[in-house]
């Protein structure tokens, strides 16, 4: 199996569709449904990549990220929000946000970022 993607959200359809997408580029996936169980998954598997929405029970999506560059874990990350790109731009995003995405996404913008962020073939 390829690289390893963490796809945290707490929309089941949502963790559903980014795991088939991801997986027919050759990845491996993990889930969580809350920011806490991100971390606890993170800690576990290592993933190279993770998919991360804002707004997660018990831990948003930005202290989850912030809680792990804390630790020492630099994993690139892509966040996932209904926002605008207004409301982005007035976020203070860690480090390790490599970009942003608004829901509802196009599965077509996954792709391009599994392939660029995962260095996965076209």
């Amino acid at each position: 199996m390829g690289k390893r993607v963490l796809i945290v959200d707490d929309q089941s359809g949502i963790r559903f569709l980014l795991q088939e997408v991801i997986k027919n580029k050759g990845c491996q996936t993990f889930e969580a449904k809350t920011g806490q169980e991100a971390i606890e998954q993170v800690k576990q598997h290592e993933p190279d990549f993770i998919f991360i929405d804002l707004k997660l029970p018990i831990k948003d999506g930005i202290t989850v990220l912030t809680e792990l560059e804390a630790e020492g874990y630099a994993i690139p990350a892509v966040m996932m929000s209904g926002l605008t790109q207004m409301e982005w731009n007035e976020l203070s995003l860690p480090r390790n946000v490599r970009g942003t995405i608004t829901k509802p996404f196009d599965i077509e913008e996954i792709e391009r970022i599994i392939t660029e962020f995962c260095n996965v073939k076209r």
